[in-house]
């Protein structure tokens, strides 16, 4: 294939069919190849004159010689064309796909929002090839919408920066100048044509801030949003209308039985057989005029600080009823609605906000309109500090401030309310003896200390999240009356139980305490692990995430604060009731007696080998490697407590060793090492939330740990979901795939085997993904396994992070976010398999954390995982010496020839957060694959992400 490239150049490239992977061709190598190629084609054509001189008998064989029959040559498809041939995407029965543009302008890798054709339109605009080659049969027609790359905006392949074409009317004309349709010929491939993500059957509406968090991993201008926005509302609507009204009259068993037979007839992708057949009337309609009426996305101001944190969205446009608006009677004004719709109209249930007599019921979600608490509630109310604490203040804790009327109107809160069984009664009693308990608390605070005003406050949120889950359980095990909505009624006692939790943080927050605060939290034990020269996880990752937050602001700007040292109580409670419980006693005694058989000067020695030796080149240490894991483990302990407790709303632990591969035994899930990690963190913070208060726990009934690390944390898999455990949801978004994670369990027991499977994390091509295959599926439903591919795109994480960790994260509806946050993704990181910017892990920060305001009050508990950019801080000085030193040379020749050869080398400079005994031994080879980070690296990963805490605190 000849490749067109504005980074390199233009060059052939060649691939071998046996294993699928792709090189460039040198000048004479391209020569070589087409001669060899030329060669074969030659004696290929020979054989087949041969085969011609013969005459053919009955029954379609050949005959050459006596007693010898050959049979005539099959006819072979070209295997270029026949994965593609069977290809399909999910939903192509409603029409709308996300399809990857080939306009000049369009910026190369991005998706984009489209409708496949049917093969009866083609046929009817005349398009379609008459060629009856395999190719035309692997490409179908599309139709972009609301394409931003044909107004006036243009695209610069030489800095690959997006660039307005300077007019008037810039802004947001510079993508909305042109035509709202755009047809294209897209070739099917898994890399240009992709599932539609926002395909949740029971959503009528489009949700603005979903699409904004998707939109910031484009690399589009802010100024393109409008387009995009638009272009989503239109395949909503359509897809929407796919949904309602053809999929009615089509049988999907009767499209995926006879779809290839029709395709192979028609000449077509059996994808433009499957998609929808949309009315022309429903194409022409004026879309243009349609979209110029809605509200523009400048006006449709968040709601991400209302009490219960919902998110901006709007109704999904409902073409049928435009449609039927355009015939009779409706068309003369006869009527405005059909009699479903009547219904509703003339129901006494309240319409819900937004929508009107002639929406469509919600029925599909099994909710019930329900009105909102008191408006009294507001923000300004919510915002009160401790300074002012009046008995007006404790008179608007009573339940109807925070619990829904419809909510209200099922559970015995007073004595006019009647509930209809024993468990809403005791709902009701629960949530009265709450709000009683805290006005009887709270009532003396102004004479107590601030620490004892602090105390209190921990234990009301801890019981405030116990009796949420206590009321759940109380829904899900009582028979509950059919005329009542128990999943309504579930999310309405959530909503309510989260707002009583906001209110009370609100009411005591100070400088420094509660809301608006944002912690970062480390220890100088983690510095105690020494790894060997030329590991990748080096000492001074610490120092350097350390300085990372620093430049976000942390000890130093208000609401940013830096706690250096662990309480020693978290240490006692990580080694006594914790560690023992995310792992096995057999494995926690190996890694102590390996540690304290170290000699004291020892330095990256093997902690994770196992009887024979094996396993554990990467996981080396020293002896104090153990106090560093316990140290950290202590660190997220501590954290869970600071954010559970009300201290602030969210904590980034910078600690090391990581911790996600480490699993309750040696390397877990049949991984070849432990991948750097002895002890884990955000496993064990998991543990700790949601253990019962008799243990010692805080007794939450649910937390899901987000792990965006480019390699799958198969250790923290291994502890906490094994097997199905209700409490927890692991979401992992890394590199790999079961086209990657390929290589035979069986091997051949050779050294060259030996080493491929032995091979440090982030390895290459030919051994897969470390750690291996764990990460390609999900085994049961608390495990969201997603592999973005060989090397992870911002794309591909934000594609994944909105249509699909973020409706499971609601679904699941955690009191607690655990992120494993390792910046190993990034584009500079010397592991190379990652594609992301500093800036594009803020935004998936930002994205964590809006599923988190959303159910769970913005709790958040961020731990340092992997990233390896940090720049060789210090050069030691012995490695660089002249040559004549060797030689005896004088010491101003020694001095200048020294200071030449440090001149050549540019040093991170971490001042004072770099400990002057700290040692940081680069060899040369990685260390010249460091030198890009300086640019950007995991400093700077480390800023951006404690910059959208801080943000969201």
């Amino acid at each position: 294939a000849y490749v067109h490239d504005d980074e390199i150049g233009d060059l052939w490239k060649a691939m071998w069919l046996e294993d699928q992977e792709t090189f460039d061709l040198e000048a004479d190598e391209l020569q070589e190849a087409l001669q060899k190629w030329e060669k074969k084609q030659k004696k290929k054509e020979e054989k087949a004159m041969s085969s011609k001189m013969a005459k053919p008998l009955s029954g379609g064989s050949i005959h050459k010689a006596e007693g010898t029959v050959i049979k005539p040559p099959k006819t072979t498809t070209s295997r270029r064309f026949s994965a593609s041939t069977n290809f399909t995407v999910d939903g192509i029965e409603h029409g709308i796909i996300l399809a990857t543009p080939l306009h000049p302008n369009a910026r190369i890798g991005v998706v984009w929002p489209a409708r496949v054709m049917h093969v009866s339109e083609i046929k009817a605009l005349g398009t379609q090839q008459a060629s009856r080659r395999s190719s035309s049969k692997n490409s179908i027609h599309v139709v972009f919408l609301a394409p931003y790359w044909n107004g006036h905006y243009s695209f610069t392949s030489k800095n690959k920066t997006d660039l307005f074409m300077k007019n008037p009317n810039a802004g947001k004309d510079a993508f909305s100048a042109g035509p709202l349709f755009e047809m294209e010929t897209v070739e099917v491939s898994e890399t240009t044509i992709q599932k539609y993500p926002y395909d949740d059957l029971n959503s009528e509406s489009l949700s603005i801030d979903n699409l904004r968090s998707a939109f910031r991993f484009l690399g589009l201008p802010k100024a393109a949003f409008p387009r995009f926005l638009d272009s989503h509302r239109l395949a909503m609507s359509l897809k929407t209308f796919a949904r309602r009204e053809i999929s009615k009259t089509r049988s999907s068993e009767n499209d995926a039985s006879h779809a290839t037979a029709f395709a192979a007839l028609t000449d077509t992708h059996t994808l433009s057989v499957r998609t929808a057949m949309f009315p022309n009337a429903l194409l022409i309609l004026p879309y243009d005029h349609i979209l110029s009426n809605l509200p523009p996305p400048t006006e449709q101001v968040s709601q991400l600080g209302s009490d219960d944190g919902v998110g901006v969205s709007e109704p999904v446009l409902k073409l049928h009823l435009v449609m039927k608006a355009m015939a009779p009677p409706h068309c003369w004004g006869n009527t405005l609605m059909d009699q479903s719709e009547t219904n509703l109209a003339n129901s006494n249930s309240p319409l819900p906000k937004g929508i009107d007599a002639l929406s469509t019921p919600d029925s599909g979600r099994g909710l019930t309109p329900i009105n909102s608490p008191d408006p009294k509630l507001s923000s300004s109310r919510l915002r009160a500090s401790g300074s002012s604490k009046t008995d007006d203040d404790f008179a608007d804790w009573s339940p109807s401030n925070f619990a829904s009327g419809y909510l209200l109107n099922h559970i015995a809160v007073d004595s006019n309310g009647k509930a209809p069984t024993a468990a809403l009664t005791s709902l009701g009693n629960e949530l009265d003896t709450l709000l009683s308990w805290f006005r009887t608390e709270f009532s003396a605070a102004d004479k107590l200390s601030r620490e004892e005003r602090e105390n209190k406050l921990e234990a009301f949120l801890c019981r405030c999240l116990v009796i949420k889950g206590y009321g759940e359980d109380l829904l899900a095990l009582n028979d509950v009356p059919k005329n009542i909505n128990c999943r309504n009624l579930t999310l309405e006692w959530r909503k309510t139980c989260e707002r009583i939790f906001k209110r009370a943080i609100a009411k005591f927050s100070v400088s420094g305490f509660g809301n608006g605060v944002t912690v970062v939290l480390t220890d100088s034990r983690c510095n105690q692990h020494l790894t060997a020269t030329g590991s990748f996880e080096r000492a001074v990752r610490l120092p350097a995430a350390i300085r990372g937050a620093k430049q976000a602001g942390a000890g130093s700007r208000e609401g940013v604060k830096l706690v250096t040292q662990v309480d020693e109580k978290y240490m006692e409670l990580a080694e006594k009731k914790i560690l023992p419980k995310a792992h096995k006693a057999s494995y926690l005694k190996r890694i102590k007696a390996k540690i304290a058989a170290l000699p004291p000067d020892a330095k990256g020695a093997p902690l994770t080998d196992d009887s024979e030796g094996e396993g554990g080149e990467d996981t080396m240490g020293s002896r104090g490697s153990y106090t560093a894991a316990v140290a950290g483990i202590a660190a997220a302990l501590q954290a869970v407590n600071m954010v559970v407790g009300g201290k602030c709303v969210n904590v980034f632990c910078a600690v090391r060793p990581p911790g996600h591969h480490a699993g309750r035994d040696l390397r877990p899930m049949n991984a070849i090492s432990n991948g750097f990690c002895l002890l884990n963190a955000a496993a064990c913070a998991a543990l700790y939330a949601t253990a019962p208060q008799s243990e010692g726990g805080l007794g939450l009934k649910r937390v899901c740990v987000i792990d965006f690390d480019v390699h799958h944390g198969n250790g923290t898999q291994d502890i906490l979901c094994s097997t199905h455990d209700s409490r927890f949801l692991y979401v992992s978004l890394h590199a790999g795939g079961a086209h990657i994670n390929g290589y035979d369990d069986g091997g051949n027991g050779s050294e060259t085997d030996d080493n491929l499977r032995r091979s440090l994390p982030g390895g290459g091509k030919n051994e897969g993904i470390f750690p291996g295959r764990c990460g390609d599926t999900s085994p049961h439903e608390g495990v969201l396994n997603i592999p973005l591919g060989q090397k992870v795109t911002a794309q591909a994480i934000g594609n994944a992070l909105v249509s699909q960790v973020s409706p499971a994260v609601e679904a699941f509806s955690p009191e607690l976010i655990v992120l494993s946050a390792g910046f190993d993704a990034h584009k500079h990181d010397p592991l190379g398999m990652g594609g992301l910017s500093a800036e594009d892990f803020g935004s998936v920060t930002d994205v964590a954390c809006q599923m988190a305001f959303k159910s769970c009050s913005g709790r958040v508990l961020s731990i340092l995982e992997g990233g390896y950019g940090v720049p060789c801080c210090r050069i030691k000085n012995d490695l660089f010496l002249p040559n004549n030193l060797v030689n005896g040379g004088d010491s101003t020749d020694q001095a200048d020839g020294a200071s030449k050869n440090l001149a050549a080398f540019k040093i991170l400079d971490l001042g004072d957060d770099l400990p002057t005994s700290m040692e940081d031994d680069v060899p040369i080879p990685l260390q010249q694959k460091l030198d890009r980070c300086h640019a950007e690296g995991f400093l700077e990963c480390v800023k951006e992400h404690v910059s959208s805490l801080a943000r969201h605190g």
